[in-house]
């Protein structure tokens, strides 16, 4: 068993604080109605980090994967706000994204050795126990920055989730909030591919949103509410890993899950 305040302790606890954070990301999504956008977003930056890892390998550079990773996450997102403007189905944005970056990621990690593998393979399933001092710095820089947007422009990003044509009668740029709504919601399933990996995302980023939102009486509620149940299910599920010996993102995953189908029968 691990010493609880060892150093992979600790930056996996702080894993955990951002990682609830960024599940405001999540709860913007619920709102907007596009749940699934960031699972999408975690996904191309699965796409971001290959083409990192590969261009660092083939040109004998150095490219950081997680600054691809957060860039492919947040331009994916961008690309499908103005898909859905143009009158194009967001589904078919979102299906057609998620092609391409499973394909780049197939065929970036068949091409790369195997000591990189590991790296790439990092954002399909994260480990917090696996976060280094420079990964929580930028994570954390990520994450200060897409708090302060949220914070500056909280009120014109709620109103056009809620009332788009009432905002833009109002004067509003409607487009430009819009863009920057799914911007923050990019910038959540980047930093969560680096925090759980791409393919647990759903559980931590999309679940607490789903789960509190039946709770909550008005948007501060939903979003303090959501960050509570990621950040108590996250250290729950930490501990419980680190206890019995199981990999830490899958025992966070199962737990939060598992309040999920709880919550689910008990409004039934």
């Amino acid at each position: 068993m691990l010493d609880l305040l060892s150093p992979y302790m600790v930056r996996a606890y702080i894993g955990v604080f951002l990682t609830a954070f960024i599940s405001v990301g999540g709860s913007l999504a619920v709102l907007r109605g596009v749940t699934y956008l960031p699972a999408e977003a975690s996904h191309a930056a699965l796409s971001g980090a290959a083409i990192a890892i590969a261009l660092g390998y083939f040109l004998g550079g150095a490219v950081d994967p997680f600054i691809l990773a957060v860039l492919f996450s947040g331009v994916t997102s961008l690309l499908v706000a103005v898909s859905g403007r143009k009158g194009e189905s967001m589904d078919a944005a979102l299906g057609g994204a998620l092609a391409f970056s499973l394909s780049v990621y197939a065929v970036a990690r068949y091409l790369i050795p195997a000591d990189l593998r590991v790296i790439l393979d990092g954002y399909l399933v994260g480990d917090l126990l696996l976060l280094t001092y420079r990964d929580v710095a930028m994570l954390m820089v990520v994450v200060t920055f897409g708090i302060l947007l949220l914070i500056i422009f909280y009120h014109e990003i709620i109103f056009v989730c809620f009332d788009s044509e009432g905002a833009e009668s109002m004067g509003l740029n409607v487009k430009k909030y819009d863009y920057l709504l799914f911007f923050l919601i990019g910038l959540s399933g980047g930093v969560a591919s680096k925090t759980m990996g791409s393919l647990l995302v759903f559980a931590l980023v999309m679940v607490p949103p789903i789960v509190t939102y039946r709770f909550s009486k008005d948007i501060p509620r939903f979003l303090f509410y959501t960050f509570l149940l990621t950040l108590s299910t996250g250290f729950c599920g930490l501990f419980l890993a680190v206890a019995i010996d199981w990999p830490t993102s899958g025992t966070i995953s199962l737990l939060t899950s598992f309040i999920y189908i709880v919550t689910l029968v008990v409004r039934r």
